[in-house]
């Protein structure tokens, strides 16, 4: 039986976005939560799918048609997707489920397209995210396109602070408001991605800090983050890298050192009011981005 596998990492939220030069932008991270697809052949038999996600199926017939193969043969493919990236938080769990999907039908084709292709190629769907990319980079989501590399964020870890709550990323894009409050803090974006640049050549972690906390601010006439205030105060008292938000989300990072113990810091959030909407408190790795071949840790099988 002819088999395919892909992963994709999410993000937890982005470090700026918002509108650079003339084109709205973002800036993301990614951890180490992924979403996992396994496709098969169908034997002739009616396909299985193990998924409702359209889109997933969308992205496996656009690569069938790029390498010349009858979209409809696309659609033969038992497809099974599982993740674990929470959904409706701003941790790119939809970008994650197509980027893998699309990975697993290229392992079942034995082709390969680049970071640069397959963004493209999702962003005729959705707009996306540069969680296919290895590296840190500034973005154009809606032409998934990369507009400058930045560089990578090692030997990092994040503490996740998740709510219950949830935002569509598509339903709050496509409010009227959001594209004229986008255009309203251009300014601020704008600088808080040239900080953001600086402080990734310069190696200099507080530039990168005032350029997420900035974005943050500026989010506030499209989106309120709870204790925002409250939580980059903890932060910069404890030292942290940096906090950054989920910009058309409801998840919030704070960004430290992977041999830190932060023990006393996730005491401190479980014991304020921020854990009255925060729920869920937890510390995750910040990993290099990219769109993983094969059965990326084994336990993605199709049950007999």
């Amino acid at each position: 039986m002819k088999k395919g596998y892909g992963s994709c990492p999410g993000t937890c939220g982005e470090l700026v976005q918002g509108i650079s030069g003339n084109k709205e932008s973002i800036s993301s991270y990614c951890i180490d939560l992924f979403s996992r697809v396994m496709v098969w052949d169908s034997d002739g038999g009616d396909p299985t799918y193990k998924t409702r996600k359209r889109k997933s199926l969308d992205a496996i017939g656009l690569v069938f048609e790029h390498f010349g193969y009858d979209k409809s043969e696309s659609e033969k493919l038992n497809i099974i997707i599982k993740s674990n990236i929470p959904v409706g938080k701003g941790m790119a769990s939809s970008t994650a489920d197509i980027g893998a999907s699309v990975m697993a039908v290229l392992d079942y084709l034995n082709r390969d397209m680049s970071p640069d292709l397959i963004s493209k190629l999702v962003a005729k769907i959705e707009p996306t995210d540069s969680i296919f990319h290895k590296e840190v980079c500034i973005f154009d989501p809606i032409n998934g396109e990369v507009r400058e590399s930045l560089g990578l964020l090692a030997n990092k870890k994040v503490l996740v602070l998740e709510p219950n709550s949830k935002i569509s990323t598509v339903r709050l894009r496509g409010n009227k408001s959001y594209h004229r409050d986008i255009l309203k803090n251009k300014c601020l974006t704008d600088n808080s991605f040239e900080m953001l640049k600086r402080g990734f050549r310069s190696g200099d972690v507080d530039l990168i800090g005032k350029a997420c906390k900035n974005s943050a601010f500026a989010n506030e006439l499209i989106k309120k983050t709870p204790f925002l205030e409250e939580i980059i105060e903890i932060s910069e008292r404890h030292r942290f890298d940096f906090v950054n938000i989920a910009h058309t989300g409801t998840v919030v990072g704070m960004v430290f050192d992977e041999d830190r113990n932060i023990k006393n810091v996730i005491d401190e959030l479980r014991d304020s009011r921020i854990s009255e909407e925060y729920k869920r408190i937890y510390v995750r790795s910040v990993i290099d981005g990219g769109l993983r071949r094969g059965d990326y840790d084994g336990r993605l099988h199709k049950k007999t």
